[in-house]
């Protein structure tokens, strides 16, 4: 039989919403309000399969106290007559969707047969318990992953053909977008694993940096913690995707190129000398060097590389001027003065607040990109720094 026309369109509406929304809890509430309002069902529940405890848990569901199912609380096993029915070919030739009238019909059928007879009553038992009027599964090859429980329509009237087919198609359609969206979640939950892992060996290669200089500890933690404040301030529309945690790396690693440098150089408490001075300033390159195997951290390689650049060209490693420095490095540039003024080093006490504030604003569009000075002194002004 063919679906009748505004079915097929709110089914290929349906449909199109589905296949854009990645969270399982989001979509199954949007199917389960789909079956709601198209067909005007008293209660709806949506039972999805949880292969860890290997029972399927009530995941959205809808209807009036009395009527609606508890979310989390309600579980099927898979010894359940209603699981049993659909996975065992011998007692179930109709895979599509069971209703009460078919199992009132099936226990008539098998009234001399006590085993089936029995599983009928039990079967009926259990959609009186849950006020069922049909439950349609829904089939990912030979597994079932979905279980749609439908209530009364709220004029009592029965389930047309009309009716069921739309449930069926739907019930397909969703244990799609179900399955796609569980593979999202998986995917998004190992990238989360991976970012966590990540972080963890940075923050240890960033500890490794502060102890070799012993003058520098918690030096790279709070440029990154600067750095990722004057980010809030930067214009957004400057702001490439995955940039927040790139920056976050980068000011993290900024020195980890001081890794190659004697560390008599690095704890030296009088003035350096001049050669000293050239074995320090060799410290981006070779952190950029370290670096430059892992092809998913070039724009990270940036913030080491050029953090050093000055706004008027007189930088270094490479002399670069203007907009020509990448904005990585020039967030950090300023973070990292920022830091290394009110900081104690070998050579001087730490600066006044004030008196660093200044120094920076001074030198916007000197040694440093005017527009990450007026980010620098936004957070100021919002007590953020």
């Amino acid at each position: 039989m063919e679906l009748k026309k505004d079915y097929k369109a709110y089914l290929s509406k349906v449909a199109k919403q589905m296949i854009l929304i990645h969270d399982a809890t989001l979509l199954s509430r949007l199917i389960v309000r789909t079956v709601t309002r198209k067909l005007g069902i008293r209660h709806v529940g949506l039972f999805l399969y949880n292969k860890n405890k290997q029972e399927y848990i009530i995941h959205v569901s809808s209807g009036k106290k009395g009527l609606k199912i508890p979310v989390g609380f309600t579980k099927i096993t898979k010894n359940n007559p209603i699981i049993k029915f659909f996975l065992d070919k011998e007692i179930n030739t109709n895979k599509y969707f069971l209703s009460m009238a078919q199992i009132r019909e099936l226990k008539q059928k098998n009234l001399n047969d006590k085993n089936l007879f029995d599983f009928f009553v039990k079967l009926e038992e259990e959609f009186s318990l849950y006020k069922a009027n049909i439950i349609v599964p829904g089939f990912f090859r030979k597994d079932l992953p979905v279980l749609f429980l439908i209530g009364d329509k709220s004029d009592y009237s029965p389930f047309t053909e009309d009716d069921i087919e739309f449930l069926t198609v739907l019930s397909s359609d969703v244990v799609m977008a179900i399955q796609n969206a569980k593979l999202f979640e998986d995917i998004k939950n190992q990238l989360d694993v991976n970012k966590r892992l990540l972080f963890s060996t940075v923050e240890t290669l960033a500890t490794a940096i502060d102890i070799k200089n012993s003058y520098t500890h918690g030096h790279t933690e709070r440029v990154m913690k600067y750095s990722l404040t004057l980010l809030k301030y930067i214009p957004q529309h400057l702001i490439k995707d995955n940039f927040e945690n790139s920056l976050q790396i980068s000011a993290l690693l900024h020195d980890i190129g001081k890794i190659g440098i004697p560390e008599h150089i690095l704890n030296k408490k009088e003035m350096l000398l001049p050669e000293e001075i050239k074995v320090i300033e060799k410290h981006p390159l070779l952190g950029a060097e370290i670096l430059e195997p892992i092809k998913e951290f070039q724009t990270i390689s940036l913030g080491v590389k050029y953090h050093h650049e000055r706004f008027d060209g007189t930088g270094y490693p490479c002399g670069l001027k203007g907009e020509d420095i990448p904005l990585i490095a020039a967030i950090i540039s300023v973070a990292d003065a920022y830091d290394a003024m009110t900081s104690d080093r070998p050579y001087r006490k730490s600066l006044k607040k004030d008196i660093v504030i200044k120094e920076i604003e001074t030198n916007k569009n000197k040694q440093f990109s005017p527009m990450v000075v007026d980010a620098f002194l936004q957070a100021v002004a919002d007590n953020e720094l």
